[in-house]
Parts: structure tokens; C-alpha cells; sequence
């Protein structure tokens, strides 16, 4: 049975509660691998990556779902996006002097991030329109921002947890996240496509509803980060521990990749839109032009010479 990297659908049945727990191991450690990022950046990164997933595997859509970090503070940028497949990366950008003047090993989240915004994007390719929700960083985490967004703009009550594990002893492996979302359902799933009605049974004439809630998020209240981030405690076991007595009923599980949409074509195609001067600018003493990956850090050669010569070419 896997235990990590993961997303499990999973339901209440006695409450009509629907819900999602991820977990990450080995994906988080190679898309945080894949960059020399300070501890306390990489770990905005994974929370980021945390819950890009929980939001995108509650919405049916085919493409792309973003969630992206906007800041006037050390830390300008963090971004994760998510396939329909499970394919998952992130990257983010800062100041190194800017959180070298913090002069704190354990910075607050408003020092690091001051004020901005979190965006969440779902991109399902060319002839459809995208859908993009925005709200403003609040309290003391980004998990913190996102409730304040279900607060102000979702009908539906949702509950959130979540964990990260940064590595001992400032080692670079061993990152490890666990969260659980839940969501409660209006009577009869209106809002739900056909598909889900299907698999969600709902309380037809409940008073007890409010109740329900309640009682799920004390449950929740009590999972442990060490439950959360434990490679021995398997995932289904987790929520037969929190809500044994609620009635658990899991759906297929998501595997999740680290995979990046980088390549040499698509990288070729954003130098050819540059214009001549600022080619020449980009070359470097060996008249070749490098570009690297933000989300990956896989670096694409060009030759100059050839580069003209292709854009000279296609005009």
C-alpha cells in the first residue's frame, strides 16, 4: 500500500463529509533537491506544494491548477502548479540579503512575506476561459490566508490541516508533508457534477448537519504532526484513527510525480522572442545563451550564431 506521495479521496458516511489527505516524501525531497534554497524558504516551497494539491484535487478540471505566492517581502514569489495526471512543481524567488538583514534563524511569516497576495488559477488549455480567485495574505501562514479565502468566498465550510517536516539536523534530505481537507456538503450536492453524486451519499432531511461539522473538525483538531508526517503510518490507517467512529469510506488515490513541463523546444521558443540586442546581451563570452528552468533548474544551451541565424529565418 503506498504511503507517500499520494492524494486519498476519502468520505464520512455518516456525516456526508467529503475529504482529501496528502502526502509527501520522496517528490517533495526531489523538487526542494533540485534547488540550494535557504530552510526556511524550502519550507514555504513545500507548504505551497501541500496545498496546491489539497485545493486542486477538490475541483474537476482537466489542465493546469496554480497556486501562486505574490509578496513585497524577502520572499517575493513562491509557486506550485498541478496536473490533472499528478504531476507536480514548484520554485520560488528572493532576496538572500534581504533575509540575511532578518538576522533570525526562525523568521515570522509576516517578516518573510510583508504584504501580498495568494492566487489560485485553474488553466485547462487554449479555447477555455481561466478561472482565477485572489485574496491577501493574512494571519500567520499561508494555510491561515487560504481559510481566510474559504471564509470570504466559498459557501461551502472547510476545514484544513496540515504538517511540514523539515530535515534533521539542517540536512537537505528528508522533507516530508502531511494535510487533510475537509468539506462540508450542502444537502442534496447541488453544486456537484454527476459523477460525484454518484459516489457521495447526503443526509436528505438532517438537522444534525451543523452538528456533524462540528464534531469532524474537533477530530481533525487531533491529528498530530507526527501522525501527519510518520512514513510508518500508513495513510488509510491515519484517517481510520481520526474518524473510526464517523464511517470512513477512501476513493482511488492520486499518485504524485514530480514533473516538470520544461523542454528544449518550449525553452527555444521563448529566446527566438527576444530581440536581436537583447540576444547578444543574454550570450555569454563563449557566444552560447543559457536558460535554466526555474521550477527544475535543467539548464538548455543555444548557440548564438544559430539562434540568429533561426530567428532571421522564420521572419
Amino acid at each position: 500500500m503506498v504511503n507517500d506521495d499520494v492524494v486519498q479521496p476519502f468520505q464520512l458516511e455518516s456525516s456526508s463529509l467529503r475529504g482529501r489527505l496528502v502526502r509527501l516524501g520522496p517528490v517533495l525531497d526531489d523538487i526542494l533537491g533540485a534547488h540550494d534554497y535557504p530552510l526556511i524558504v524550502s519550507k514555504l516551497v513545500a507548504e505551497t506544494t501541500t496545498l496546491a494539491l489539497l485545493l486542486s484535487s477538490m475541483l474537476k478540471y482537466e489542465g493546469v491548477f496554480t497556486l501562486q505566492m505574490s509578496s513585497d517581502g524577502p520572499v517575493t514569489m513562491v509557486v506550485a502548479d498541478v496536473t490533472t495526471q499528478g504531476h507536480v512543481r514548484a520554485c520560488a524567488t528572493f532576496s538572500e540579503e534581504r533575509l540575511l538583514a532578518l538576522k533570525k534563524k526562525e523568521p515570522s511569516f509576516e517578516q518573510l512575506v510583508g504584504k501580498g497576495y495568494l492566487a489560485f488559477t485553474v488553466d485547462q488549455g487554449e479555447n477555455t476561459e481561466r478561472y482565477q480567485g485572489i485574496v491577501s495574505l493574512e494571519g500567520e501562514s499561508l494555510l491561515e490566508s487560504i481559510e481566510h479565502y474559504f471564509a470570504q468566498s466559498e459557501q461551502i465550510g472547510t476545514g484544513l490541516k496540515m504538517a511540514i517536516g523539515m530535515p534533521p539536523n539542517n540536512k537537505k534530505s528528508g522533507w516530508r508533508a502531511g494535510a487533510i481537507m475537509l468539506q462540508h456538503l450542502p444537502e442534496h450536492g447541488e453544486h456537484l457534477d454527476k459523477a460525484d453524486r454518484k459516489t457521495i451519499d447526503f443526509k436528505e432531511d438532517s438537522q444534525d448537519m451543523e452538528e456533524d461539522w462540528q464534531r469532524a473538525n474537533i477530530l481533525l483538531e487531533t491529528c498530530t504532526a507526527e501522525e501527519f508526517l510518520s512514513p510508518s503510518l500508513d495513510g488509510n490507517n491515519l484517517l481510520m484513527r481520526l474518524f473510526h467512529e464517523e464511517g470512513v469510506r477512501v476513493f482511488t488515490p492520486l499518485a504524485i510525480q514530480k514533473k516538470c513541463r520544461c523542454s528544449l523546444e518550449r525553452s527555444e521558443s521563448v529566446i527566438l522572442a527576444l530581440s536581436e540586442e537583447e540576444l547578444r546581451n543574454a550570450a555569454k563570452e563563449d557566444k552560447m545563451i543559457h536558460m535554466t528552468c526555474e521550477f527544475c533548474s535543467q539548464t538548455y544551451d543555444f548557440a548564438l550564431d544559430k539562434i540568429l541565424k533561426k530567428k532571421e529565418k522564420l521572419s
